[in-house]
């Protein structure tokens, strides 16, 4: 009994600890980025702010708040979905096969 206990431990003891290092890794890294992209967003928002009332009006028709807001959404989605697949350690699925001369590889 103690032995399959112990087997148990060594097994499940790592698996754990790789949880909680992948989770509390990815939760530091999106607070920081998420912390970046705010910064980045209200420097723009501000700076288009200082422009001529004229020049306001164009960017306000031609909604650049929203643009800023839909880039910098997807640069966020963008890292997060390549922190999944690092963390499930996917690659990307080959789409053509080379030619290898008529012999299969």
């Amino acid at each position: 009994m103690p032995v399959i206990v112990t087997f148990i431990f060594m097994i499940v003891g790592p698996m754990i600890w790789y949880v909680f290092r992948i989770i509390g890794l990815g939760f530091v890294t999106y607070l920081g980025f998420n912390v970046v992209v705010d910064q980045a967003l209200q420097y723009a928002m501000s700076n288009a702010g200082a422009l001529a009332p004229a020049l306001q009006n164009l960017l306000g028709i031609a909604k650049f708040d929203v643009a800023v807001s839909i880039y910098f959404s997807a640069i966020t989605t963008r890292m997060i979905i390549a922190g999944i697949n690092k963390a499930q350690d996917l690659k990307r699925a080959q789409v053509w096969k080379p030619w290898t001369g008529g012999k299969e590889m």
